[in-house]
């Protein structure tokens, strides 16, 4: 790609990354499903200030990606999820998080903006510095593009489950086991 400086190699994907997670009764393979099925992805309230309903998502290398969805952070984290181009999100209104303080986020932001911020806090012990995450956010719920989304699994067997889950045909562009992308750490 060509900029005023000469030429530059860019590592990050030009895909957004969504990633689920078990909650309730239901297993992170059953939320991925719920997505392909509904054909979009819910926004969701949990620690967003202001209480409006996003979609988060990350602008990770896979590389990062490998990093993040390491046994440790399942809590936060499991390795099924979509990925989606991120031009088709910028259109639908996804946009990068603002990595501020709170103090500072409510001195220059409207209550109704808040959703945008994501706190960044260094001086705490233990710091608070969640722009390793590179987030992403639109506010309510992100439709998928059709039959252009892919699938993402832990593994080859959970690729096999979700394709049986629909006769074979899953509605996606495809069906990727995370740990088999090239540069997944």
């Amino acid at each position: 790609m060509r900029n005023g400086a000469g030429t530059r190699e860019f590592t990050a994907l030009p895909m957004l990354t969504h990633f689920t997670r078990a909650a309730g009764t239901k297993s992170a393979i059953d939320n991925l499903d719920a997505i392909l099925r509904g054909g979009v992805i819910r926004g969701a309230t949990r620690l967003i200030q202001g209480g409006r309903p996003v979609v988060c998502l990350f602008d990770a290398t896979v590389g990062e990606l490998g990093q993040l969805l390491v046994r440790s952070n399942r809590r936060r984290y499991e390795p099924f999820g979509v990925a989606l181009d991120k031009r088709y999100a910028f259109r639908k209104g996804a946009r990068p998080v603002l990595y501020l303080p709170w103090r500072e986020a409510r001195q220059i932001l409207a209550q109704e903006e808040r959703w945008r911020v994501a706190a960044i806090d260094l001086d705490r012990n233990p710091p608070i510095d969640w722009s390793f995450e590179r987030e992403w956010r639109v506010a309510g719920d992100l439709p998928l593009p059709v039959r252009a989304a892919v699938a993402l699994v832990e593994s080859w067997r959970d690729a096999d489950e979700l394709y049986d889950r629909f006769d074979g045909d899953p509605p996606c562009a495809g069906v990727i086991p995370v740990k088999d992308l090239p540069g997944f750490a």
